[in-house]
């Protein structure tokens, strides 16, 4: 095995909607609820793939007709919260291959998971799917104090397992994921698997995409730890 070339990570971490779960018809259905009970409109699925990324109160802000005063949006923000946490653990499945990738991937690095989903429906959903004992750190925006791009929860992560930013990983499927990698000074790689295209993830930034989560042990063991082999190449895009 002289010559094999194999990253091992000191921490691997994972975002969570469109990346290890398929939440969009969760989203979709608990928003329509919301929306019919006010006597609004509908969306579909792929307006919810759109819009999703920056939270909810912007998800359903966009869904209003017309601009929505804050009164307005935190009425519907009431019902899609009612609605989701009544329907969500039985309707947001894993994606295809996903589960066993994580089995693959705990036996290699510690896991995290940074995700900006509410941190008890993050804590809900990980524990229903029985995956809390594969994540050695679960990172969500109020134990962070802070959502993604921003790094707090990456840098959490990081401390919990003592980890270095620079030999770690983080994998994504939005812009928002590259952003955060690149201001917690992570090496990133993107699933294409959300909401984003693998050609809108490149363009954003992300410095590989990857069509699926499975991909990733091969492609792990296609990389060297960052650095080692040629030390000069510490660029950084933007």
């Amino acid at each position: 095995m002289g010559g094999t070339v194999s990253w091992k990570p000191e921490l691997i971490l994972l975002d969570l909607d469109g990346t290890l779960v398929d939440s969009f018809p969760a989203i979709t259905a608990a928003l329509n609820e919301a929306l019919a009970a006010r006597s609004l409109k509908p969306v579909d699925l792929d307006w919810v793939r759109r819009h999703v990324g920056r939270g909810a109160r912007a998800l359903l802000a966009d869904a209003l007709p017309g601009p929505g005063d804050e009164a307005a949006v935190a009425d519907l923000l009431r019902g899609f919260r009612q609605s989701y946490e009544r329907l969500f653990l039985d309707a947001t499945p894993p994606l295809p291959g996903v589960p066993e990738t994580l089995q693959i991937l705990a036996r290699r690095a510690p896991l995290a998971l940074v995700t900006n989903k509410p941190d008890a429906w993050a804590a809900a959903l990980i524990d229903h799917l029985g995956w809390r004992p594969l994540f050695a750190a679960v990172q969500g925006p109020e134990a962070a104090g802070a959502r993604k791009p921003d790094p707090a929860m990456v840098s959490r992560a990081l401390g919990a397992v003592d980890a270095r930013a620079s030999n770690a990983l983080l994998v994504g499927d939005m812009e928002v994921d590259v952003e955060t990698a690149r201001n917690a000074g992570v090496p990133m790689v993107a699933v294409a698997t959300g909401a984003r295209s693998a050609a809108e993830l490149a363009a954003a930034g992300a410095p590989a995409v990857l069509e699926r989560l499975s991909r990733l042990p091969a492609w792990l063991d296609t990389r060297q730890e960052p650095g080692r082999a040629s030390p000069e190449r510490h660029h950084h895009s933007g």
